[in-house]
């Protein structure tokens, strides 16, 4: 390699304090999996993670190999503590904003002034679950109240299931449906949701039943840790499992914000790359159904992409 090749490479790899090859904004299972494979393959990799992951509420996870059951958040924790033994660098922050500068380097500025800059940066800030305004719900967010039938519908099967409406209806009409797999008792209290003739006849077709009462307040029931009590204006409901249907607002502003194309409300991305040279995007900040399984694989797959975007860079002209 010639000395000119050598300069252009340690540029591009960061030797600089602050700087690195590759900036991971979102330390979640996404972007952990993104940075532990980058860090593998001998990328200086920085992870900046506010430490306020989406599943954070939720007590146990499903579907991923080898942990069933396990608390997200304790996952988390190994996969930041392997990231950091391949030398991995991780600040808990906030990116207040990323720009690109001089036309080779983006540069993320954070909320406790440190300024980071690298060539690529990979955004997996995910979303933000919006949930209907019932009181009591939010207080049971993964813990009692759950939105996904793949990732909680084992643990209802055979056992009376309450959903509350009140947002984001499409989602809400299939969830209750889907749930009909695991239970033959799902209630679905519409709480103001209207469905359409067809998405009617779907629900009763599953069996599901509707009520067609407000929802005033949910509450925990005293005999276990997983039942719910629905009160309306008609009484209070016991079930012995709770899912609603929250909006599902991505947390893209960093984003839109660089100039990233948005179709049909989301960030667009073709194999993790977005529209903005040197700007890539990963799991649910651009793709709602993502569960832990899948942000993980997506995280890998883009990290891959990313090591070999440089890797031809690097050793290109």
């Amino acid at each position: 390699m010639d000395e000119s090749s050598r300069e252009r490479l340690a540029r591009m790899r960061g030797d600089e304090e602050g700087s690195f090859e590759v900036l991971v904004i979102g330390g979640g299972f996404a972007g952990t999996a993104a940075a532990i494979n980058l860090a593998r393959a001998r990328r200086k990799v920085c992870i900046i993670d506010d430490g306020k992951p989406r599943n954070r509420s939720s007590e146990h996870m499903h579907g991923v190999l080898g942990s069933d059951g396990v608390r997200p958040t304790t996952l988390l924790e190994r996969g930041h503590t392997e990231f950091a033994a391949y030398g991995g660098v991780i600040f808990q922050d906030r990116v207040e904003s990323l720009a690109r500068v001089g036309g080779d380097n983006w540069v993320a500025e954070t909320e406790s002034g440190r300024s980071l800059t690298a060539s690529q940066t990979l955004v997996a800030t995910g979303i933000t679950d919006s949930l209907p305004e019932v009181p009591g719900l939010r207080d049971m967010w993964g813990s009692r109240v759950f939105h996904c039938p793949y990732c909680h519908g084992y643990e209802a099967t055979g056992k009376s299931v309450g959903v509350i409406g009140g947002k984001n209806p499409a989602f809400t009409f299939k969830m209750a449906s889907l749930l009909t797999k695991w239970s033959e008792s799902v209630t679905l209290h519409l709480n103001g949701l209207d469905p359409t003739k067809e998405q009617l006849q779907k629900l009763e077709a599953t069996g599901v039943v509707l009520d067609r009462d407000g929802v005033v307040r949910v509450s925990p029931a005293a005999e276990n840790d997983t039942s719910v009590e629905v009160m309306t204006a008609s009484g209070t409901i016991r079930y012995d499992a709770c899912f609603t249907g929250p909006d599902f607002i991505p947390n893209d502003q960093l984003l839109r914000k660089a100039g990233c194309t948005v179709v049909d409300g989301w960030v667009s991305v073709e194999g993790g790359k977005t529209s903005q040279p040197g700007l890539w995007a990963v799991g649910n900040v651009v793709s709602s159904p993502d569960q832990v399984s899948q942000a993980i694989g997506t995280g890998a797959g883009v990290a891959i992409a990313i090591d070999q975007f440089l890797f031809d860079e690097e050793f290109s002209g």
